[in-house]
């Protein structure tokens, strides 16, 4: 089960971000710069989607993760949600490598459907440089604090994207939200139920329904 928490940052407020006395505070080291592109897959009739569930694959540097998420629950920006993640050789979504890892029953059925791998089609991208601090928090957690900067594509329709991500990586899910309490002391964020695959969505299907 994946745990983080999400929260918007206004761009204007980003240098100041970095700055924090917090992060150095509570980081291991120098954080980590990535730049993240992610295709996001559907059937053309949004199979995945009417599941609560969101497939896609990511380019890491010269390695491509294809990565499966369903389920969970979203409450006050805390995103809870059963995860999923494989290496694949390139851009293109590897069900029979990502099947054997699903262990959650209505996770996998989404996926087993007959004929998914050749009905599943582009639906939008993610564009975006992370920047990525550890950071050990009270009570033996460790929690990856990801700043997220970039864009949203679908067609010719972007979005832009700058947000913060709280993943939990070990500890104490009260630890993780005391953080984001001092964090929102210190510098306007806003708690965002919104992921980037109901960006997505909301970008490329304007009219319908974003959920997952």
């Amino acid at each position: 089960m994946e745990i983080e928490l999400k929260l918007s940052i206004a761009p204007r407020d980003v240098d100041a971000f970095h700055q924090l006395p917090l992060l150095k505070e509570y980081s291991s080291g120098a954080p980590e710069v990535q730049e993240l592109f992610s295709i996001y897959v559907d059937t053309p009739g949004l199979h995945l989607k009417q599941h609560r569930s969101a497939l896609r694959v990511r380019k890491v540097g010269d390695m491509w993760l294809q990565t499966y998420k369903g389920g969970g629950s979203v409450e006050a920006g805390l995103h809870q949600r059963h995860e999923w993640e494989c290496e694949v050789s390139g851009p293109e979504v590897d069900l029979d490598r990502l099947l054997p890892l699903i262990d959650n029953p209505s996770a996998r059925a989404a996926l087993e459907i007959a004929g998914l791998a050749e009905q599943l089609r582009e639906v939008f991208t993610t564009s975006f440089q992370r920047t990525v601090w550890m950071l050990h928090l009270p009570q033996d957690t460790v929690v990856e604090l990801a700043l997220d900067q970039g864009f949203v594509s679908a067609g010719d329709d972007c979005v832009p994207l700058c947000e913060i991500e709280l993943e939990l990586k070990s500890g104490q899910t009260d630890a993780l939200l005391a953080f984001s309490r001092t964090l929102r002391q210190v510098i306007s964020l806003e708690p965002s139920n919104i992921s980037k695959a109901q960006r997505g969505f909301a970008l490329r299907f304007p009219k319908a329904d974003s959920s997952l």
